[in-house]
């Protein structure tokens, strides 16, 4: 490696290039402008063919290329130790060496996909001023001799504004992905939410009302009415396992399917056995749904239903409750699931209260939870209560018991009497 003498003309121009760095690097460029400012600067002053400024991703544990000179739109992307970058990432040591394929670390794959003949190189670490490593510059095949302790020098002197150049650009960029990503939340809530129905108003002898209050800005938890044939009303009540995006997405499938094959078939053990081998083929069970059908006939009140291991519906008939007990195991977790039916016949005056385990799970502030107990005072206490102001009620009751206390899970539920 050369050790040049000094040279006061040199030593000149690298001190002007040096406040013209520090000048570029805090101007107000974007994102795109400003790296390739920091490259420009550094290649320019030493005179290289190349340059590639890296970007440490520490969650991944590697290296990606955000901006290189020379080499077209090619992402490189390197793991903690592969390459002279990667070592140089890994041990904070710079290098300069005057033959790369000579030096073990030197990782010549970019070369064979490229066609390009890499000869000398100089790599830093690019560091803050808290010391630690946020990026590494690479440059490549000087074209006035060979790399020196002087050009290392030069780039460490503007390290520290590089740096913060650098954190800049990723806190802007993690900034507008966030910003990105709480825009299409709030998108996927409204699609969400429209997915429920307005419950079914005008039918004769039959209130219903319904309300979904998702954790997050979209959830697991749904509830459908579908108008049969026959006077008849479909109705159902569901609780993916998990929250967020995951869970409203297959919410959103087994909510689809029930839709498009309800009017299709009166048997519910079977629908129910073909949305199990739809939710499981689509999870393989790692996602499942608690979920209760019911079809009512408008004229009786004769009420079938398959309660596939949900949180049971009561109804409530003169202040005395009656669950409708599980009568198979949860949408989707196993591939084959034993289901059957049951049935009960609600009169004139009854009324009928479903909620998904989000409101028996509300904690207070000191972290116990609403429960069972509690649920069934509530319940038999809203006898003869219009389906409106019952729905209110549940919600209420619920809201004053967790208090300050944060929400740790989707509510829903859903009322029917018969008036």
């Amino acid at each position: 490696m050369s050790l040049p003498d000094f040279d006061p003309a040199r030593e000149l121009h690298r001190l002007s290039s040096l406040v013209e760095a520090t000048r570029i690097i805090n101007s107000p460029l974007d994102e795109q402008a400003l790296l390739t400012a920091i490259l420009t600067v550094a290649s320019q002053e030493l005179d290289v063919e190349r340059g590639t400024l890296y970007f440490m991703d520490p969650v991944k544990g590697e290296l990606f290329s955000r901006i290189a000179s020379g080499m077209g739109s090619m992402e490189i992307r390197l793991a903690m130790g592969q390459g002279l970058a990667g070592c140089v990432a890994a041990s904070g040591v710079p290098v300069f060496i005057d033959d790369a394929y000579a030096d073990p670390r030197f990782d010549p794959g970019s070369d064979e996909r490229s066609g390009y003949r890499t000869r000398s190189v100089l790599c830093t670490p690019i560091r803050n001023r808290a010391g630690l490593i946020v990026g590494v510059l690479q440059l490549i095949n000087r074209r006035g001799g060979l790399f020196c302790q002087a050009d290392l020098d030069f780039l460490g002197s503007v390290s520290e504004p590089m740096a913060l150049a650098i954190e800049n650009t990723l806190l802007h960029r993690s900034k507008l992905e966030r910003d990105r990503m709480e825009r299409e939340l709030r998108m996927g809530r409204d699609i969400q939410m429209r997915l429920f129905p307005e419950p079914p108003d005008g039918i004769p002898g039959l209130e219903v009302a319904a309300l979904c209050v998702p954790c997050y800005e979209v959830g697991g938890d749904c509830y459908d009415f579908i108008r049969m044939e026959g006077n008849r009303l479909g109705f159902s009540i569901g609780d993916v396992s998990g929250k967020g995006v995951a869970a409203a997405l297959v919410m959103s499938s087994l909510q689809t399917a029930l839709r498009m094959a309800s009017p299709l078939t009166t048997d519910i053990v079977r629908l129910m056995e073909q949305l199990n081998n739809l939710t499981h083929g689509l999870t393989s069970g790692r996602k499942y749904a608690t979920f209760f059908y019911g079809v009512l006939d408008l004229a009786t009140g004769a009420l079938d239903y398959v309660n596939a291991g949900h949180v049971p519906p009561v109804r409530v008939r003169r202040g005395e409750l009656q669950e409708l007990d599980s009568t198979g195991m949860p949408i989707g977790l196993f591939p084959v699931n034993p289901l059957h039916a049951g049935r009960l016949v609600l009169e004139p005056g009854d009324s009928l209260l479903l909620i998904t385990d989000g409101i028996l799970e509300a904690g207070d502030p000191m972290m116990e939870d609403f429960g069972l107990d509690r649920w069934r005072a509530l319940a038999a206490s809203l006898h003869g209560h219009a389906a409106g102001l019952a729905l209110d009620e549940i919600f209420e009751a619920v809201r004053a018991f967790e208090g300050d206390a944060p929400a740790s899970d989707d509510k829903t539920a859903v009322v029917l009497r018969r008036a």
